[in-house]
C-alpha cells in the first residue's frame, strides 16, 4: 500500500505546478458546508463565472440528460442537476482550465478527452449493473484519478515516452516505473491535488491507490472497492476503444474486477458495445 507523509507533500508543493483550489470552487464549498444550502445564492455564484456557466448549460443540453426542451438559467440547471450534481461539473470545468495553456510534454486535449470518456464511462457502467455509488462520487474519481499526470507532463520533457514505456512493459505498474525515474509518481501527486481541492477523503484515497493491483485480492465488500472495480472496468473499456487492446492494468485485476461486480465477459462485452457507441 502507498504511503503519502508531509514531507513527501511538502515536496510536491515545492517541486511541481500544481493548480491551486481555484477561488469559486472555494466559495461553492463554503456555501454547501451549512445545513440548508441556499440554491439562489449558489446558482448566482456560479452565474459569475461566464466559462463555467457556459459549461454546466452546453452539459444539461447536451444528449446525457435527454431534455425535452433546452434550458438557458443556471438556477434551472441548479435544481435540475441538484446541488451536488452541480459542485461535480464545476470542479470538472475549473480543473480543465487550471491546465489550459500549460507547456506539456503529452497533448493536453487528448488526456482531457480520455479522462472524460473514463469518468462518463463509470457512471454509466454503475447506473447498468444498479450499483449504489452516487454518480457524483464516480465521474470526480473518474476524471481526477490521473490528474497528476499532466503534473508530471508540465515538470518532465521525457514524460510522454515513460508512459509509452509502462504501455510497453505492462509487468511493472506505470507508478512503478514512475518511481525509478523520478521519484515521485502521478498517483501521489494526484492525491496531493485532490486533497489540495478538497475532494473528498474517500476520493483522495483511491487516487492515491488506482494503479494498485493487490486492491482487490482481500475483498471487504466496501463502496470503495465497487468503486475501484467500476473505475478499472471503464479504464480497460475506454483504452480498448482507443488502442484495440487491453490496458496494462487490466489482466492484473480484471477476475476480481468480475467478482466484485457480479458480472461476466458477456455482461463486459454488452457494456462495451454500449459505451463505444457514446465515447469521444
Amino acid at each position: 500500500m502507498i504511503q503519502v507523509d508531509d514531507k513527501v507533500l511538502a515536496d510536491i508543493d515545492r517541486g511541481f505546478s500544481v493548480p491551486a483550489q481555484p477561488e469559486l470552487l472555494l466559495k461553492l464549498q463554503k456555501l454547501m458546508s451549512v445545513r440548508e444550502p441556499d440554491i439562489n445564492q449558489i446558482a448566482d455564484t456560479i452565474a459569475q463565472d461566464v466559462a463555467v456557466s457556459a459549461t454546466i448549460l452546453k452539459t444539461i443540453n447536451s444528449p446525457l440528460y435527454g431534455l425535452a426542451r433546452s434550458i438557458s438559467d443556471i438556477k434551472k440547471s441548479v435544481r435540475y442537476i441538484g446541488l451536488a450534481g452541480i459542485t461535480t461539473l464545476v470542479t470538472s470545468s475549473l480543473l480543465k482550465r487550471s491546465f489550459k495553456d500549460k507547456k506539456a510534454s503529452i497533448p493536453m486535449d487528448d488526456f482531457w478527452n480520455n479522462s472524460s470518456n473514463i469518468a462518463n464511462s463509470a457512471v454509466f457502467i454503475a447506473k447498468q449493473l444498479k450499483k449504489k455509488i452516487s454518480s457524483e462520487k464516480l465521474f470526480t474519481l473518474g476524471l481526477f484519478h490521473d490528474c497528476g499526470i499532466p503534473v508530471m507532463a508540465m515538470k518532465y520533457e521525457n514524460y510522454r515516452s515513460t508512459l509509452a514505456q509502462a504501455e510497453q512493459t505492462p509487468a511493472e505498474t506505470l507508478p512503478d516505473i514512475e518511481e525509478k525515474a523520478y521519484n515521485v509518481t502521478h498517483a501521489t501527486i494526484g492525491y496531493y491535488v485532490a486533497t489540495s481541492w478538497r475532494l473528498p477523503v474517500d476520493i483522495c484515497q483511491l487516487i492515491l491507490r488506482h494503479h494498485e493491483r493487490e486492491y482487490l485480492h482481500k475483498l471487504d465488500g466496501s463502496a470503495d472497492q465497487v468503486c475501484f472495480a467500476i473505475l478499472k472496468l471503464a479504464e480497460n473499456i475506454v483504452y480498448k476503444h482507443k488502442h484495440f487492446r487491453e490496458s496494462a492494468d487490466w489482466p492484473y485485476v480484471r477476475d476480481s474486477v468480475l467478482t466484485v461486480l457480479n458480472i461476466d465477459e458477456d455482461d463486459i462485452a454488452d457494456l462495451t458495445e454500449d459505451l463505444n457507441e457514446q465515447l469521444i
